[in-house]
């Protein structure tokens, strides 16, 4: 009779020790975990800033402010600048605002008005901080993400989400009740990635990250139904935007040689 007792004492024992060892690693693994995961966001946020810019463009009279257009990111440190097509409107000038302050001039280069991509080249005398494109076909929904950018004129601000959807289906509609008819998701690029990071006013061009700090999207629209800062956005692949940036990389064609007379 004793000898049973001794085994259950003994039984009790070892399981009240597995049950702390249990409890304290799954709490310094979610702890670990959870720095880790913050650490890497706040690296991608530091990196991201430098290379995120506000868009502007000079005012109209001598004493009047620059006007805020909205959002864009250096995608190298040659100085080509990307924003949303529908964000500068094709216009051949614009100034980069950068998070330090300074200011740089960008002229364009590549406007791709169907898919939404703008490509500018700025000259600022130094190398740009440039943010790297991921393969936006590896994104997955539930994914975390930073969404870079400059609402309000606050440049280098982040918001964060998740990947709320990939290949969203947003085209121009025969409805003309749809929110989406006439915006910025009307066009041939018919797979979004969808997220819930607050996209705000002024925000549209800017990058939308991974934790690793790397460019799976670039802003485009949000839907929000009259509420400002609350709602959906829509970033286009990153695998769009880099097939423009290559193109605006390539050399321009020579001229053709006129034949003499």
């Amino acid at each position: 009779m004793r000898t049973q007792q001794l085994l259950y004492i003994a039984a009790g024992v070892v399981t009240f020790v597995i049950l702390l060892l249990i409890g304290w690693g799954l709490t310094h693994v979610g702890k670990d975990g959870g720095a880790r995961a913050s650490a890497g966001f706040v690296g991608a946020v530091e990196r991201a800033q430098a290379a995120t810019v506000m868009v502007t463009v000079s005012g109209s009279g001598a004493d009047e402010a620059p006007l805020q257009m909205g959002s864009g990111f250096v995608a190298s440190s040659d100085g080509l600048i990307v924003t949303a097509a529908h964000v500068t409107g094709g216009l051949p000038v614009f100034n980069a605002v950068f998070a330090d302050g300074s200011v740089a001039r960008a002229e364009l280069v590549i406007a791709d008005t169907e898919a939404d991509v703008a490509i500018y080249r700025a000259t600022p005398g130094r190398a740009l901080t440039a943010l790297t494109f991921a393969d936006s076909n590896q994104v997955k929904a539930g994914q975390p993400v930073v969404l870079m950018g400059a609402p309000y004129g606050l440049v280098g601000t982040a918001t964060s989400g998740i990947v709320s959807a990939v290949n969203r289906q947003i085209g121009a509609p025969m409805n003309e009740e749809d929110p989406f008819a006439s915006g910025a998701l009307s066009g041939p690029v018919k797979s979004f990635i969808q997220t819930d990071a607050a996209l705000t006013a002024g925000g549209s061009g800017g990058p939308l990250l991974n934790a690793a700090g790397q460019v799976i999207g670039m802003a485009s629209a949000r839907e929000s139904r009259g509420e400002p800062g609350a709602g959906l956005a829509f970033a286009i692949p990153s695998n769009v935007v880099k097939a423009v940036v290559d193109r605006a990389r390539q050399p321009p064609p020579a001229a053709p040689v006129s034949a003499r007379p």
